[in-house]
């Protein structure tokens, strides 16, 4: 099993949807299975609008690219939180990863998705 964690640094919602495109290709090259793409929010005022843009930008983008077959789903806290049918398979398929609930530290989200 191949599995990823990538921390987003893009500033824009465009730049953020371009490196994902990127990391999501350059992972089906190298045979990873499972991406976790990890994003901070920051705590200080237009730094925290400009990232709930950011991922509002990656989630809409990531839907788009499971709608079109790009990738096989994604799953955020909030899947985990209600016992999804993602976060149920992420469970059952990569028990060494998912030995206890993902977490995120405070100023940070993350969104698995699986290639």
């Amino acid at each position: 099993m191949n599995y990823k964690e990538i921390k987003l640094r893009a500033k824009s919602p465009e730049a953020a949807a371009t490196e994902i495109m990127y990391e999501i290709a350059a992972c089906r090259v190298d045979r990873v299975e499972l991406i976790r793409f990890n994003i901070s929010y920051g705590t200080e005022g237009e730094e925290v609008n400009t990232s709930k843009k950011i991922i509002a930008a990656v989630l809409k983008l990531l839907r788009n690219m499971k709608q079109k077959g790009s990738v096989q789903f994604i799953a955020t806290p909030e899947s985990f939180a209600a016992g999804s049918t993602e976060s149920s398979f992420l469970y059952n398929k990569y028990p060494s990863i998912f030995d206890d609930t993902p977490s995120v530290n405070e100023g940070e989200t993350f969104v698995f998705v699986k290639i």
